[in-house]
């Protein structure tokens, strides 16, 4: 895990679709609560460059962020999105994509705090630079699944829950957090991502989550590739831990959209917004 760079993936279909779910049910909630508790479990280093190395190399962006940039339809989550990034820019071209810190660190207010996690000593030494004028953030050099000891369950916190999935233990760390916020939190909104890579794990992880018996837990998934055998990302998914009505709804409405926008011609399968 202490070998992943985000760098390579960043602005790619994966990243749009957790950015858009995490401002909309960061906005969802300020509609209600003065103040908010971010947690980021892992953070990264908060700014992609185009140009570099790492965004070079794969240019993930492409399947992702690039096919939204010239977006002219009506889908407000979509706009507001693209909105928040070219205003982190300060420009409408964008020369690097933000990240998950920088993007919340944009949108708090005086009132709110930010927890960042990063277990990867530069991207921590970056991210710590990045947010350096954020008087807000806090930032630790440690493993993001910790969280679970150190929120205040009397505020309201939203949680992002976004690890490499590089070895097979996170996804057992995802199902072992989700069961201690079933049963822990009463005052906490989680956005758990997730890759789909192939049929048969996805439907295992998908029955595990479900066997934690919770109604407060819906499934989002963006396919964008056909799902076959071949090695790589078919898509992805979004675990939603006691997300309102309100945030569902329109996700729903996004989902149908991105589906649209970032499929290849050969996805063979439809998206999914469903309780678990």
């Amino acid at each position: 895990m202490l070998s992943y760079k985000h760098g390579y993936h960043a602005g790619n279909e994966a990243d749009v679709l957790k950015h858009i779910c995490l401002i909309q049910a960061y906005i969802s909630l300020k509609r209600h609560h003065k103040s908010i508790t971010y947690v980021d479990t892992h953070s990264g280093s908060g700014i992609y460059k185009f140009a570099s190395d790492y965004m070079s190399k794969n240019k993930e962006y492409n399947r992702g962020i690039t096919k939204l940039e010239n977006y002219k339809f009506e889908n407000q989550s979509i706009n507001y999105y693209l909105k928040v990034l070219r205003n982190i820019n300060k420009c409408k071209k964008l020369l690097f994509y933000p990240g998950s810190p920088l993007i919340m660190s944009h949108l708090a207010d005086n009132l709110d705090q930010i927890l960042c996690y990063e277990l990867h000593n530069n991207e921590f030494k970056l991210l710590r630079k990045n947010l350096s004028k954020n008087l807000n953030a806090k930032i630790f050099n440690k493993d993001g699944f910790e969280f679970v000891n150190k929120v205040n369950e009397k505020k309201k916190t939203l949680v992002l829950i976004d690890p490499s999935y590089e070895i097979k233990d996170d996804f057992d760390k995802v199902l072992n957090t989700l069961r201690t916020l079933n049963a822990k939190f009463e005052n906490l909104t989680a956005i758990i991502w997730y890759p789909v890579l192939n049929i048969e794990n996805n439907d295992l992880f998908i029955e595990n989550i479900r066997k934690i018996g919770s109604n407060r837990i819906t499934r989002i998934e963006l396919p964008v590739k056909k799902y076959d055998e071949e090695v790589g990302m078919k898509g992805s998914g979004i675990i939603l831990f006691d997300g309102s009505p309100y945030l569902i709804k329109l996700m729903k409405e996004c989902v149908k959209e991105l589906y649209h926008l970032l499929k290849d011609e050969y996805c063979n399968i439809k998206p999914k917004i469903q309780k678990i």
